[in-house]
């Protein structure tokens, strides 16, 4: 196995029907949604959560289900399954787990897989994935639709087994560069259906959102650190984190020991932030990666590119959903 970095995060959402409840499975009249199949969906969103971290031949067991039921689940809805990476010990990889139906929670608990070698356990033979090319992830924690997406981007990735490539970007000087759009400088209508269409999106994913009073902060340093986060496997746990802490908890992301405490916890070591973000080469690549953004014509974040087709927003992320199940494995690297 590869190293599984701590604070990794999934969320998937399911459609029920009525042969998953328990009354189906042989407790008559009891027409909700049946402990074993929230606990089936568990357990697929904790494999898809760290796929990519397989090695050949490797397999995950489950070792250990700790949940409380909340409330029930009703067929027909969708419900929400959140899963997150909160411990690493050996080969076992224990996982948070929250699942919710119309933000209400149904089940709370954690659930522990182990890697084992696949010959050894039984003989069996992994499957063979397809191989897709990289999705890059083009953010700045400027933006709070970057915060929601990061959120989502590396989940969808995962299910369908593509590597993923975190981009960071100045946007003020993207904006500059191309005479962006700045949306809160628009009509007071266009405003405050701005304002208001983010908030309802932040309801739907249920991710607190609270302007940081001294909005906008400076990003440079977070940026940097992303880049040697990159470097160091850990980005999306570190991203997720300073987007947390930006927008939701008015932490001071251009704070060297705030940003110290997110990569301890994240362990993008062993070189102090300090140090990491007043790299020339850390900055370098910034610039690189402007440069980069304006020639292949990306014209705001949160932008995901996958095979050359740009995927701009948020709310287009399902698109790219969609796009990486039907991409066919013909066209997949050798």
């Amino acid at each position: 196995m590869r190293a599984v970095p701590i604070g990794i995060t999934l969320q998937d959402s399911f459609a029920t029907t009525a042969d998953q409840t328990a009354d189906a499975a042989g407790n008559e009249g009891v027409e909700v949604i049946s402990s074993v199949a929230l606990i089936l969906r568990i357990e697929e969103a904790c494999y898809h959560l760290i796929a990519p971290y397989y090695e050949l031949g490797d397999l995950t067991v489950g070792t250990r289900f700790a949940l409380d039921h909340a409330g029930p689940a009703f067929p027909g809805r969708p419900i929400d399954v959140h899963v997150a990476v909160d411990k690493v010990e050996g080969q076992r990889v224990t996982f948070g787990v929250t699942v919710a139906q119309d933000g209400r929670e149904v089940m709370r608990g954690d659930h522990q897989r182990a890697f084992v070698d696949a010959e050894q356990f039984g003989g069996g033979t992994p499957k063979t994935a397809r191989r897709l090319p990289a999705v890059e992830f083009w953010f700045d924690f400027h933006s709070p639709w970057c915060y929601l997406a990061s959120m989502r981007i590396g989940g969808i990735a995962r299910v369908h087994g593509a590597p993923l490539r975190w981009r960071p970007v100045h946007l003020p000087r993207l904006n500059a560069a191309i005479g962006g759009r700045r949306p809160l400088q628009e009509n007071p209508a266009f405003v405050a259906w701005y304002l208001q269409d983010l908030e309802d999106h932040a309801a739907l994913m249920g991710l607190p959102l609270h302007q940081h009073p001294q909005y906008p902060l400076r990003q440079s340093r977070a940026l940097r650190a992303t880049i040697y986060a990159e470097e160091q496997c850990v980005a999306e746990a570190f991203v997720q984190a300073v987007m947390r802490g930006y927008w939701s908890e008015e932490r001071d992301i251009s704070d060297l020991d705030y940003l110290q405490t997110v990569a301890d916890a994240v362990k993008s070591e062993p070189r102090p932030v300090a140090e990491v973000a007043a790299d020339p080469a850390h900055k370098q690549t910034i610039e690189d990666n402007l440069a980069e953004a304006v020639a292949s014509g990306l014209f705001g974040v949160p932008t995901a590119v996958f095979d050359g087709k740009l995927f701009f927003g948020n709310d287009h992320l399902d698109l790219l959903d969609r796009h990486l199940a039907a991409w066919p494995t013909v066209k997949a690297c050798s």
